[in-house]
Formats: C-alpha cells, structure tokens, sequence
C-alpha cells in the first residue's frame, strides 16, 4: 500500500519554506562566497503524487540569470535547448513517457547551487561549504520526496547517488562495458529509485532506455495499485 503524500497546500508550504531557508543562507558569508552562479532546488512546481520525480546532481551553470526565489511555473527540461534537456525530451519520447514528463513530473537538484561540469568533484567535498550546502539540499530532496510521494524516482548518475547516501544500496545493478553504472534499484523515503546514466556525461542509449522501461512499468503497476513490479 503507498504512503499517502501531503496535501498540494502542505506540499507548497514546505516548498516554499525550502526555498526561504536556501536564501537564508546566503548571509552567511561562508557559504556564499562558494556559489558563483544560480542557486536551484527545483526545475519546476512541486505535485502532490506526481508520477515521476527526476534528481540531478547539480545544475551545470549554464544560465546566467538572476536566482529565482520561487520554482518555475513549469518544468524547465520541457523547453531546454541545454544537452540534457534535449536528451531527456528525445529519450522519454523514445520510452513512450512524454506525456509524464510534460505533464506529471517533479525535477530538484541534490545540490543547489549550480556549478560547471568541471567543478562538481569540488562539491563532493567531505568538509567545508561546499559539504555543508550539498548535505542542506540533499536533506531537502529527502524531504520533499516524502512529502510528494512521487510514484518513482529517476535519479542520474553517481554523484546524485552518493549525495542522497545510495551508494551501496542499489539492487539489480547492471554496468555496462566502460564499468559505469547503468542501472540499479533502490528506495528512496519509501519510493522506488531507479538508477539511470546521466544524459550529458557519456550515456549510453541502451541504458538510459532500460532504466525508463522500468520506470514506465512502475509507474503503470503503482497506477493500478500493485506496487513495485
């Protein structure tokens, strides 16, 4: 039996509490003094059981607007003209999961301040701001995961993985012939995670489809109520 999720209202409430807490931060002066671009928690509005909630590492710097206090009005992959947004498009459309990415996905970041491809090991740092600001914002994810109840999780790559403490939890794992993960199943605050290549780092077609193909039957199977299949 699913766990039920939070009210829309209680589930914006919280949303937007994260965001003011994010802000916050800002003041101190350690941990603004690391973050050179945008600060991002989610690509689009929060949902109340949204089939589908998508979890990045870090967004890679690209957009040199402003931060926005508040969540788009909709969910910003839709509209990318970045790589990974391009890719997603096509590979969803691909798996016959358009119409869950336009219309019933959630997207956060594991860590909210965006930084270059390049600099992403520096956020994995064990100590320092850096640390701090990853283990803020992936406890956040945490939380508003078990606030959305979202039926599965599409979590990419490995960095996204140890930020939310799955490394070495994930089942059913498949490598494919460099030695990078190309699927694996976890859970996720009471959620199904499904582990897939990130589409802007060396992923390979097969394995991005083999983890949405499982996506797409779990989110069918939780539709009717039978659970993780």
């Amino acid at each position: 039996m699913e766990r039920p999720a939070r009210s829309q209202a209680e589930i914006v409430e919280l949303a937007h509490r994260m965001y003011e807490e994010a802000f916050r931060r800002m003041e101190d002066a350690r941990l603004q003094d690391v973050v050179e671009s945008r600060i991002t928690a989610m690509y689009g509005p929060p949902m109340r059981n949204p089939e589908l909630m998508l979890v990045s590492f870090q967004g890679g710097a690209g957009d040199a607007s402003p931060s926005e206090p508040i969540w788009p009005d909709r969910l910003r992959y839709l509209d990318s003209e970045f790589d990974f947004g391009r890719a997603l498009r096509s590979q969803f459309g691909e798996a016959g999961l358009s119409e869950t990415l336009e219309d019933r996905t959630v997207a956060m970041a594991a860590c909210f301040p965006e930084a270059p491809a390049k600099e992403s090991n520096r956020w994995m740092a064990k100590h320092g701001a850096r640390a701090d600001w990853r283990e803020f914002s992936s406890t956040w994810v945490r939380r508003m995961v078990s606030a959305m109840c979202p039926r599965a999780v599409l979590l990419f790559g490995k960095k996204a993985s140890e930020a939310l403490g799955l490394e070495g939890h994930w089942r059913d794992e498949v490598f494919d012939a460099r030695g990078w993960r190309a699927f694996g199943r976890a859970e996720l605050k009471g959620c199904p995670a499904i582990y897939c290549q990130h589409l802007s780092q060396g992923w390979r077609r097969e394995s991005v489809q083999a983890s949405l193909r499982i996506v797409r039957r779990i989110i069918e199977a939780r539709g009717e109520g039978s659970g993780m299949p």
